[in-house]
């Protein structure tokens, strides 16, 4: 389970044109690099005690996944207020077997899912999510998933499709822009309630061991990754994780 993350739906998903250069050009859209969620300051300091969770127990890892989407809401709509943005809350889905088809597509081996198009998670609650549930890595999942909603609401997802690209190099890269925005946006909400959850740093640490295996061209690399979820469990604060702003060598 803790060897792949998440597959970003997000991900940019318009056609490759001829490649023209190798470099990857300064990212100009003001949506992604001035957004108004970076003006809202760090998100509010609240409690979100996880709720009893059993291994391999769907009922129980629905009851805990609820908990945290209850503070994940709570959480993002004052942000959102604060920063003057219009927000809704996501739709979640659970499964115990994956889907044929969602959001338009055959289902793959996904096990969860952001559609942009209905603001919808689909959560496949198979053995491997639920063989070791006690570690932070579905509190962690929850958040994640609903940092793909905040992108698509302050409309990051809208505006990372449409950028140009001269090459297949630039296209990675803004893909892990995106990615890694989104892996700092969860760490900031983990931050903001991170001492009502009663972990100790040792957990924070075995979630930043397993991002490590979530490395990849469209992901980031270990330290990357590492970096982008350091800045968030640091701040706490939205503004920290423009990565649409910084050097290529920042999200390699």
């Amino acid at each position: 389970m803790k060897q792949t993350m998440i597959v970003l739906a997000a991900a940019t998903a318009v056609a490759l044109v001829p490649a023209t250069s190798a470099a990857a050009r300064p990212v100009k859209d003001k949506t992604l690099t001035e957004n108004a969620l970076y003006e809202a300051g760090a998100l509010p300091t609240s409690a979100c005690p996880e709720k009893p969770i059993k291994k391999l127990d769907p009922k129980s890892a629905r009851s805990y996944l609820n908990g945290v989407l209850t503070c994940l809401n709570r959480t993002w709509a004052g942000e959102f207020k604060a920063a003057g943005l219009k927000w809704s809350t996501p739709r979640v889905v659970y499964a115990t077997k994956a889907p044929a088809r969602f959001c338009g597509a055959k289902w793959k081996d996904w096990g969860t899912y952001y559609c942009e198009a209905t603001r919808t998670m689909e959560i496949v609650l198979n053995k491997d999510f639920l063989e070791d549930p006690d570690d932070l890595f579905l509190f962690f999942l929850m958040a994640s998933l609903y940092g793909e909603h905040v992108q698509n609401l302050t409309g990051m997802h809208r505006a990372v499709n449409k950028l140009p690209y001269g090459s297949k190099a630039e296209y990675a890269e803004q893909n892990r822009r995106y990615y890694l925005q989104n892996i700092c946006l969860a760490s900031t909400f983990v931050a903001s309630v991170w001492k009502s959850l009663r972990r100790g740093r040792e957990d924070w640490d075995d979630m930043l061991f397993y991002m490590r295996d979530w490395a990849g061209k469209n992901t980031g690399s270990r330290k990357s990754l590492t970096y982008w979820a350091g800045q968030g469990f640091a701040t706490g604060d939205p503004a920290s994780c423009n990565t649409w702003t910084v050097p290529s060598a920042k999200v390699a």
